[in-house]
């Protein structure tokens, strides 16, 4: 039996469905026994590869710990165009400065990772396309992430899967506290102890900030359907 109350929370809510295809280079590089580099570009498109969704450009200074934990510090560019049926009506620039905790640990044959990420997002406005009267917010993000190796060797093949829950805080915030999730799986391999490779899928769910009103007030939620590829390179300039 459906009850009133899942009735209504299917009402207010609006679905649209995305198909995305996501192509990502992630950096982590040592220059001293306790500082490297973090170096990212992501570059994100809409309807698998044929429109522009988002480009995402992120770097930052790595602190290593004893314990093997990593601090970073750094900044974001990232602009996002017009995509789907919730599209904006411009592209539009944001500046972000972010500040995380990266930790990891080995159970069996299993090795878990954990990001703890805090972000100050200076967001454009939509509406002209420009930086001037946007928003800023806050937002909080958290994944695990879990991989095994599936053969042995030198090159070895491996699955990982994680999840990331993201929420947002400050005065600008109206109706998406709940920002998004992302589930995700994928098969990767080993071509060096510095260089790996992923492919898989991520399912994103997004609540945008804004309300459609068009049959009552809801929001408007993605389900985006993504294919990533995500290269990693951890090479240092010191042992």
């Amino acid at each position: 039996m459906i009850s009133t109350a899942s009735l209504y929370a299917q009402q207010a809510r609006l679905h649209t469905t995305n198909h995305h295809a996501w192509l990502m280079y992630f950096g982590n590089h040592k220059f001293s026994e306790r500082f490297g580099l973090h170096a990212e570009v992501q570059w994100r498109r809409h309807d698998l590869f044929a429109e522009s969704q988002q480009l995402l450009l992120r770097t930052g200074l790595d602190y290593y710990l004893k314990n093997g934990a990593r601090l970073t510090v750094g900044y974001a560019f990232v602009e996002t165009y017009p995509y789907g049926d919730f599209a904006v009506a411009n592209a539009f620039p944001e500046h972000r400065i972010w500040q995380q905790l990266a930790t990891t640990q080995t159970l069996g044959k299993v090795r878990l990772a954990h990001r703890y990420r805090i972000e100050q997002r200076m967001i454009g406005n939509s509406a002209t396309g420009e930086f001037e009267n946007g928003r800023f917010e806050h937002r909080f993000r958290y994944m695990a992430k879990a991989s095994v190796n599936l053969t042995g060797g030198e090159h070895p093949v491996f699955a990982a899967v994680y999840d990331e829950i993201f929420i947002n805080a400050g005065k600008d915030v109206a109706y998406n506290i709940f920002d998004q999730n992302r589930a995700y799986a994928a098969l990767g391999y080993t071509f060096s102890p510095t260089w790996k490779l992923e492919v898989g899928y991520l399912y994103q769910l997004v609540q945008l900030r804004s309300l459609d009103t068009t049959a009552g007030t809801r929001n408007r939620i993605e389900d985006n359907h993504t294919f990533q590829v995500g290269v990693y390179s951890t090479i240092g300039f010191v042992k």
